[in-house]
């Protein structure tokens, strides 16, 4: 594994939901209200605005896009052009709909906030919102902590979500119809106040990535909380925010990294941030 990353791309505002997709990086500009598709070189362009600020990213069988909408909890629909086709409502069901990870049936599995943080409320627990093809909506598990990055393992049994405020990864099993049981800790960090956890991707031996911000690090994490490895971004971007696995064999991990905190995050997502990467040993799925 090479020891530094390199800065790909910068300039942008806070950058979430890095998505590896059809030979490309995807991922959302919360702070321009922008979705970005970026090539191996860091060349990058901005597919569309979505003025409810984006942040989760996936895809359903067919090809079609699917984006959070964060300010209005929606799930967004995006056609080729960038346009919205379809729109799930999802106030009443989700506080700050954030996070999500879509399976390979089109089942999007959605976190939150579950409280309103940039206004100091207290941090209230909360669960795992599923939407599934049909469009039926579900709620899953309980106690969880600022729900945040979520990723679903190589073998699609196991469902990894990260508590942020909870300091910890939490797992769940997936059932063939998408449910979830057997709540239990995939790591935990005991309550460390720099280990708030963020964004996350899983490598093809069920290991998590994670992005630590509070830490300035990225970690590789086994099941059971043994921390492998630990990665610094480049420069002064020291918010670790999120992390994806891609490139041509596997094996480039990609860093977003901002220069901000929770309180310029609080005043209109006050942030610049950047694109890294770095060659790991272990690929993606």
């Amino acid at each position: 594994m090479s020891e530094t990353p390199a800065i790909l791309a910068e300039g942008f505002g806070y950058l979430e939901a890095a998505r590896w997709h059809d030979g490309a990086l995807y991922f959302s500009d919360i702070g321009h209200r922008k979705v970005f598709r970026m090539s191996l070189d860091g060349s990058h362009e901005a597919l569309f605005t979505l003025a409810a600020r984006p942040s989760g990213i996936g895809w359903t069988p067919d090809g079609e896009m699917l984006v959070i909408g964060m300010e209005d909890n929606t799930l967004n629909t995006v056609g080729k052009s960038g346009q919205v086709i379809a729109r799930r409502e999802l106030a009443g069901l989700v506080k700050y709909a954030n996070d999500m990870v879509v399976d390979d049936s089109g089942r999007a599995y959605v976190s939150q906030f579950g409280y309103d943080l940039f206004n100091h409320a207290p941090p209230e627990p909360t669960g795992v919102i599923t939407i599934a093809p049909d469009g039926q909506i579900s709620q899953f598990g309980e106690g969880l902590i600022f729900p945040n990055g979520i990723g679903i393992t190589p073998d699609g049994k196991t469902l990894v979500v990260a508590e942020s405020f909870g300091f910890r990864l939490s797992a769940f099993d997936i059932a063939t119809d998408g449910s979830l049981s057997n709540q239990r800790i995939f790591a935990d960090f005991g309550g460390n106040q720099n280990a708030v956890t963020d964004g996350l991707c899983i490598d093809a031996e069920g290991a998590v990535w994670i992005g630590m911000p509070f830490a300035g690090e990225f970690w590789r994490v086994r099941d059971g909380g043994e921390i492998t490895n630990r990665i610094k971004p480049k420069g002064r971007y020291s918010y670790c925010v999120d992390c994806a696995l891609g490139g041509d064999d596997g094996r480039t991990l990609f860093l977003l990294c901002a220069d901000t905190n929770v309180e310029r995050m609080a005043d209109n997502w006050d942030s610049e941030a950047s694109v890294q990467a770095i060659s790991v040993e272990i690929p993606a799925p």
